[in-house]
C-alpha cells in the first residue's frame, strides 16, 4: 500500500523531471565568443567566432592538438540576415550568452550602421552589456583566429579580457557595450572606441605568432564617425583619466644632450578639470596629481629634474592629443561635459549640438604635481663605483 509521503515524493520528482524536458544540453551547443562586423558594397559582412568549452576549459594548459575556435563569415542586406546565413552552416544550437567582444570596421562606422548592430545585440536576451567593443581598419578574420601568446586558452585574449593588461600599462581605457550606449545617448559625447591592430613580430621555436594590440582610438559621434587617433597622437588620453593605473613617458632630461633619455612610470593618477567662464569665453584649468617611479637613471639626476621632465612631457602629450581632436571636430577630453555637469545654465547658453566652442587656447593651464618619487632605492647614488 502506497503511503501519502510516497505519493508526495513521486509528485515532486515528476515535477522536477518535467522541468528538464525542454532544457538545452551544453554538449549540443556552440558558444559565440567574438564577432566582427563590416559593411561593404551595400551589405553587412559578419564574422563569427565559435568556441567549445570542452576544449578551452583549462586556462593553464591547453591541448595544442585541439582546435580552440572556428571562424566563418556571411553577408546580408541587414545584420540579422547575415547572422541567419551563418546559422545555415552551423550544425548545433548557437548560444550568445558568452559573447565577450565585438569589433566594427571603419567602413561600418562611416556608413552610420553601428546603431543597427547595437540594437540587434541589445534585443537579444542572451547577450550581456559587459561585452567589449573595438574598432579597426584591418582584416576582421585575423582578429578572430588569433590566440593568446604561448597558445593559452582563447578565452584569455586581450580582446576578451582587456583589464588584465590595462592594470600594467594603461594606454587606452577599455569600452563596454553598456558604456557605448550611454555615451552615444548623452549630450556632448564623442565616444572613444579602442582601435586595435595585429602585431605579427612574435617569434617562437615553431614559427611566428600574431597578437592583438591596442593602438589608439576611433572617434564616434551619434551622427558620424570622426576618424582615428593612432599611436603617439592618442597618448594624451591616459593622463586625463582617473582610471589610468600605470603608464610611462620617455623623454630627455636635458634637451641639449642627444642620448639623455629616461623612462618614468606614472601611477595613481588624480585628475581635476575646472571650467573658467568669462562671459561667452570658456577655458579650462587642468590639475593632475601623480606618483612616479624610475628604475634607470643618471647618478646626476635630481628630484627637480624628474618633476620638470614629467611636467613638460605630460603637458606636451595632452596638448598634442587635444589639437588632433580639434582637427577632427572632436571634444576629445569631454570638456563640454565639465560645464554641463557644473553649470547647466551656461552650457545651455553656449552649446551647439551638445558641445561648447573649443579652440587650441581652450586649455588655459595644465598643472602636473608629482606627489611622490620612488627610485626603488634610498638614493640616486650609483650601485658600483
Amino acid at each position: 500500500m502506497i503511503h501519502l509521503k510516497q505519493i508526495i515524493t513521486l509528485l515532486i520528482l515528476s515535477t522536477v523531471l518535467v522541468g528538464c524536458w525542454d532544457s538545452r544540453e551544453n554538449e549540443r551547443m556552440f558558444y559565440v565568443h567574438g564577432i566582427g562586423v563590416d559593411f561593404k558594397e551595400g551589405q553587412y559582412e559578419v564574422f563569427i567566432q565559435l568556441i567549445s568549452f570542452s576544449n578551452v576549459a583549462k586556462s593553464e594548459q591547453v591541448n595544442q592538438d585541439v582546435i580552440q575556435s572556428a571562424v566563418n563569415s556571411a553577408t546580408g542586406k541587414t545584420f540579422t540576415e547575415a547572422l541567419f546565413e551563418l546559422y545555415h552552416s552551423i550544425d548545433e544550437e548557437v548560444y550568445w550568452g558568452h559573447l565577450s567582444f565585438f569589433i566594427v570596421t571603419e567602413d561600418l562606422m562611416k556608413k552610420g550602421h553601428i546603431n543597427s548592430v547595437i540594437n540587434t545585440f541589445t534585443q537579444h536576451t542572451d547577450t550581456r552589456y559587459q561585452t567589449w567593443v573595438y574598432c579597426t581598419d584591418e582584416s576582421l578574420s585575423e582578429f578572430l583566429i588569433a590566440v593568446p601568446l604561448l597558445k593559452r586558452s582563447i578565452t584569455l585574449t586581450g580582446l576578451a579580457d582587456p583589464y588584465n593588461s590595462f592594470e600594467q600599462e594603461s594606454f587606452i581605457e577599455p569600452l563596454s557595450l553598456r558604456e557605448l550606449i550611454i555615451q552615444l545617448n548623452e549630450p556632448s559625447y564623442d565616444v572613444k572606441i579602442p582601435y586595435v591592430t595585429l602585431k605579427k613580430e612574435w617569434k617562437t621555436q615553431k614559427g611566428s605568432e600574431t597578437s592583438v594590440q591596442t593602438s589608439g582610438i576611433g572617434i564616434l559621434a551619434p551622427e558620424k564617425f570622426k576618424g582615428f587617433l593612432k599611436g603617439e597622437k592618442a597618448k594624451g588620453l591616459q593622463w586625463l583619466s582617473d582610471k589610468t593605473k600605470r603608464s610611462q613617458i620617455t623623454a630627455k632630461v636635458h634637451p641639449s644632450k642627444d642620448d639623455d633619455f629616461i623612462t618614468i612610470v606614472l601611477q595613481d593618477m588624480k585628475v581635476q578639470i575646472d571650467p573658467v567662464i568669462e562671459g561667452r569665453d570658456v577655458q579650462f584649468d587642468i590639475k593632475i596629481n601623480t606618483t612616479v617611479s624610475l628604475n634607470s637613471y643618471s647618478e646626476t639626476l635630481t628630484t627637480n629634474d624628474i618633476r620638470e621632465t614629467v611636467e613638460k612631457a605630460v603637458k606636451e602629450e595632452i596638448n598634442t592629443t587635444f589639437k588632433e581632436g580639434l582637427e577632427r571636430d572632436a571634444d576629445i577630453y569631454r570638456l563640454s561635459e565639465k560645464i554641463y555637469r557644473s553649470n547647466i545654465k551656461k552650457w545651455k547658453e553656449l552649446h551647439t549640438d551638445g558641445k561648447v566652442p573649443l579652440t587650441e587656447n581652450s586649455i588655459r593651464n595644465i598643472e602636473v604635481i608629482v606627489d611622490n618619487i620612488d627610485s626603488g632605492r634610498k638614493s640616486f647614488k650609483t650601485t658600483i663605483d
